[in-house]
């Protein structure tokens, strides 16, 4: 089950495909050239499975509109050995979709998973060895620079997150005050979580004194998924804790890049159990467009109740007579 911080970093190169090649220029010193850079399809259904989906990708073009490179984002939080045989996968399926260079990029946040991802991947024919470009909390650009960090924002996002670093906090929330609303709230609160004091005396050196968080992903989600692993209550009060915060999660996450989509989910996803909305947020931070959106909430929507009743209910039924029962008669 991916998590919310994996989606959140993902969002960065969803929210801005350029980052990706900005990253690797800063980071690890490669120079993609190209006009442009957009969001790609992370659907690599054309040989293979529609399961095996990238985090993001962003397609280089040139003037002409012809794709001159492309990069696949995978972001890995923890080791994942099943990654060593579908990351060729990823990158040969997109080099025959696009006609063009694919790279593989892997932020890894933590260095003992960085240093597993570098190790290089055999695929067993001969000569054919992947190397993924991976790149660690620690090798992201310290930006302290508020005119950088402007022209680069999400990166900017990216090197607070990775960086306890005042100067570096400081930098990314004036970069963030010109992006549209949506993504200025995400992205502020989601400093403001992660690094807390830091981010309040960045902001009380602006004279923004007692802030709060804005977004609802980070009122309801952050800060009450923080309260609920310090602290111990009912089963059933913290699972529905759990359900509000993820569901204003998806509603802000999602609701930030469609638009269209966020009252439609506000009402759609109410009642819903957790363990469906994980699924559905995962699956909706891939969608491409509001009616490939709706077509995952419609599937996972029609499938995903009856499947978690069968699952939960007659196992917790099995558990008692076969431990309680069968030993009375014995007795």
């Amino acid at each position: 089950m991916l998590s919310f911080f994996h989606e959140l970093l993902v969002e960065l190169f969803r929210q801005r495909p350029a980052l990706a090649r900005e990253l690797l220029a800063a980071s690890a010193g490669l120079e993609l050239a190209g006009a442009t850079a957009e969001r790609g399809s992370i659907d690599l259904t054309q040989v293979a499975p529609a399961e095996y989906r990238s985090d993001a990708v962003t397609v280089i073009r040139d003037r002409r509109g012809k794709a001159s490179a492309a990069v696949i984002v995978e972001v890995q939080l923890k080791v994942d050995r099943d990654k060593r045989y579908t990351r060729p996968l990823y990158v040969t399926a997109a080099r025959a979709s696009l006609r063009c260079p694919v790279l593989l990029l892997v932020l890894a946040p933590r260095r003992a998973v960085a240093r597993w991802a570098r190790r290089s991947i055999a695929t067993g024919h001969p000569g054919f060895w992947l190397r993924p470009i991976v790149i660690g909390f620690g090798e992201v650009p310290r930006i302290t620079d508020e005119a950088v960090a402007r022209g680069a924002p999400e990166l900017s996002v990216l090197s607070a997150i990775a960086r306890a670093d005042a100067e570096v906090v400081q930098a990314a929330l004036g970069a963030v005050q010109g992006l549209p609303e949506e993504s200025k709230k995400l992205y502020w609160d989601f400093i403001m979580a992660r690094w807390p004091e830091l981010a309040r005396q960045a902001m009380e050196a602006r004279m923004i004194k007692g802030y709060q968080y804005q977004s609802d992903f980070a009122r309801k989600y952050i800060s009450l998924g923080r309260k609920q692993g310090l602290e111990k209550g009912r089963a059933k009060g913290r699972e529905e804790g759990r359900e509000e915060g993820l569901r204003r999660a998806i509603v802000d996450i999602v609701g930030a890049r469609l638009p269209g989509l966020r009252d439609e989910l506000a009402q759609r996803l109410r009642g819903r159990p957790a363990v469906l909305l994980d699924t559905i947020g995962v699956a909706l931070g891939k969608a491409n467009d509001e009616a490939e959106a709706r077509a995952v909430l419609d599937r996972l929507l029609a499938s995903g109740k009856p499947a978690g009743r069968v699952a939960r209910r007659p196992s917790q039924r099995r558990a008692h007579p076969a431990s309680s029962k069968p030993r009375a008669r014995a007795r």
